[in-house]
């Protein structure tokens, strides 16, 4: 996940682990900006190469995550991002 990330957007991006355990001292708040970071770029991208909506966001996955915990937030916002990342994947595979 991590290298088709860094090849989506096109740059390295900090792994997972490192913010997990960044996370742990700050009660994931940490993790969750970073996850959420993630998410907008992979919505700009979206954008970028015309793919219709709806697509995960910045606000997507810290609302969700925070104000939607006790909604299966966290579940919603996993689903967005996994799927604009799907969509973004067939998108460029179709190229």
């Amino acid at each position: 996940l991590q290298d088709e990330i860094e090849t989506i957007l096109g740059h390295k991006v900090q792994p997972y682990w490192k913010s997990y355990l960044w996370g742990i001292p700050t009660a994931f708040i940490y993790t969750l900006v970073w996850m959420a970071r993630i998410a907008e770029e992979l919505k700009v991208k979206a954008i970028e190469l015309g793919i219709e909506g709806p697509h995960t966001s910045w606000w997507n996955m810290f609302g969700w995550n925070t104000f939607g915990i006790l909604l299966f937030g966290p579940a919603v916002a996993t689903h967005h991002f996994f799927n604009t990342l799907n969509k973004i994947e067939q998108k460029l595979n179709k190229k």
